[in-house]
């Protein structure tokens, strides 16, 4: 859903990831539960943009309703993940 110009919300008013959308990239703030990575798909498709336009993600915190996917786009893509050094570990899962 676009909010403004250049920015969309993914996700449900409970749990929402924001994507930045400029000509040079995309970038994810925050990636909700892993199931909003399906929400992300239906985003990008809708946006006709490919995953591999995503130049990084920023995790606003580490708490499990941000952290959502952001492990598998790094793993499977080399997206970058930002966050803040307090919430590395918890971030990782290293952490309750």
């Amino acid at each position: 859903m676009e909010l403004a110009s250049q920015l969309r919300r993914i996700g449900n008013d409970l749990i929402a990831v924001h994507l930045i959308v400029t000509d040079d990239g995309l970038t994810l703030i925050d990636t909700g539960l892993p199931g909003h990575y399906a929400d992300l798909r239906r985003e990008l498709e809708a946006i006709g943009r490919p995953l591999s336009d995503i130049k990084g993600i920023v995790l606003t915190h580490g708490d499990t309703d941000h952290t959502g996917f952001a492990e598998r786009l790094r793993a499977e893509l080399g997206i970058p993940v930002y966050v803040g050094a307090g919430d590395v570990a918890r971030a990782m899962g290293e952490k309750p």
